[in-house]
């Protein structure tokens, strides 16, 4: 099959959850089909060169979406309150993108455009006479709800809201035009159903890398460590990190004067690279590696409230057979048992016992990680769900 891609960027480096999945699964795709790649980037860059390496064809359109910061981004909040489109569905579209697609599907007989992001079916919304198809990373509806649930401040949950009203909006509209979707838990899977019947929706598990997170050469510190990883620009990572500090760290210091937790992560924000003035806080920064800060780990924590779809980064720490504790929506999507493969916490006096249990209960370590990285092996493997993935695309295409 000849397969477009639509997304925001091109999936390189592997730093993110989004660009893990996206860039493990279309890769593989890439060696039955061909795949070509549009998204905003540069001719020549470290994410085209990475793309030609395993056989995709990169198209790239000049960088468009605009900064998250300074006075431009609060006037286009501003603006945006006058679109019927949700803020981010507004901020990635660009004519210069909507050109690159006509001119792409204009020249070749494509059998699928595949939208690697909710708000890229915009661009196709109209096209006719091909199949249409998105990967839902999340609902993004859903995530707005949890965030306006979790925001204190009265004008942030005022424009929040309202948010929430455009992207259940959008996301209607988007479920009832393409021709099939993917979601990366069933409980994503049943929310696409609910905005139309008739689609068909693919649950294809995010997955991990067996060979790479391996749990060979764990190495602990004298003083326990904890840690987080994950993307600190992204916005459900920074209120997990500050309501940990905020309100279970010093709880735990009270039990454990010497523990230390590292927030591993690119591109963290001025207010959380602050958190390093409170003893016992590290916050990273990009890294080259993020294995070395899960081995010298204790314990894995994920102190998320807000989110969607599941998690990639409690598979890495399975795969390396670290103990994980992790609020309900943390682990929401995956196939673990609380006590077989991780321990739940949804409060921070949950988040002290369970984390007291494995520090003071060696045995609990190594069952916890035989179970999580047992798991991982006969589930969450990249070549199981890519084959997944290509048999869903290939009824999808024979049905249309």
């Amino acid at each position: 099959m000849k397969i477009l891609v639509l997304d925001e960027e091109f999936p390189w480096p592997l730093n993110t959850g989004k660009r893990i999945r996206s860039h493990n699964l279309i890769s593989r795709l890439a060696t039955s089909h061909d795949v070509t790649y549009l998204a905003y980037g540069r001719r020549k860059s470290e994410g085209y060169v990475a793309l030609n390496d395993v056989g995709i064809k990169p198209l790239p359109v000049t960088p468009h979406v605009p900064p998250k910061s300074g006075p431009g981004f609060y006037a286009r909040l501003f603006a945006n309150l006058f679109s019927r489109y949700p803020y981010s569905v507004d901020s990635h579209y660009s004519a210069d993108f909507q050109n690159a697609v006509d001119r792409a599907l204009g020249g070749q007989a494509f059998d699928l455009v595949l939208c690697e992001w909710t708000p890229y079916v915009r661009f196709v919304e109209n096209t006719r006479g091909i199949t249409r198809m998105v990967a839902a990373h999340n609902v993004e509806g859903q995530i707005w709800e949890r965030y306006r649930a979790n925001e204190r401040h009265a004008a942030r949950r005022w424009y929040i809201t309202r948010q929430v009203t455009k992207w259940r909006r959008f996301e209607r509209q988007v479920f009832n035009t393409v021709e099939g979707a993917t979601a990366v838990s069933e409980p994503d899977a049943n929310t696409l159903r609910n905005f139309n019947t008739e689609l068909p929706v693919e649950v294809i598990d995010n997955g991990v890398d067996l060979e790479y997170f391996t749990p060979g050469g764990v190495s602990h510190e004298e003083k326990p460590r904890l840690v987080f990883t994950g993307s600190m620009d992204w916005r459900p990572n920074q209120d997990a990190a500050e309501y940990f500090v905020r309100d279970i760290f010093p709880l735990l210091r009270q039990q454990h004067p010497d523990l230390a937790i590292s927030f591993v992560g690119r591109n963290p924000t001025a207010s959380l690279k602050s958190l390093e003035k409170i003893d016992g806080v590290e916050v990273t920064g990009t890294v080259d590696d993020v294995r070395p800060y899960i081995r010298r780990s204790a314990v894995y924590v994920v102190p998320l409230r807000i989110g969607g779809g599941s998690r990639l980064k409690v598979l890495e720490a399975l795969a390396m057979k670290r103990p994980v504790v992790s609020t309900s929506v943390g682990a929401e999507g995956l196939e673990v048992k609380d006590g077989r493969e991780y321990l739940k916490a949804d409060t921070p006096l949950q988040f002290l016992t369970q984390i007291d249990r494995i520090l003071n209960d060696p045995s609990l370590t190594a069952s916890l990680g035989e179970a999580g990285r047992n798991l991982v092996e006969r589930r969450y493997g990249w070549d199981y769900l890519a084959g997944q993935l290509d048999n869903f695309i290939a009824r999808l295409v024979k049905t249309k």
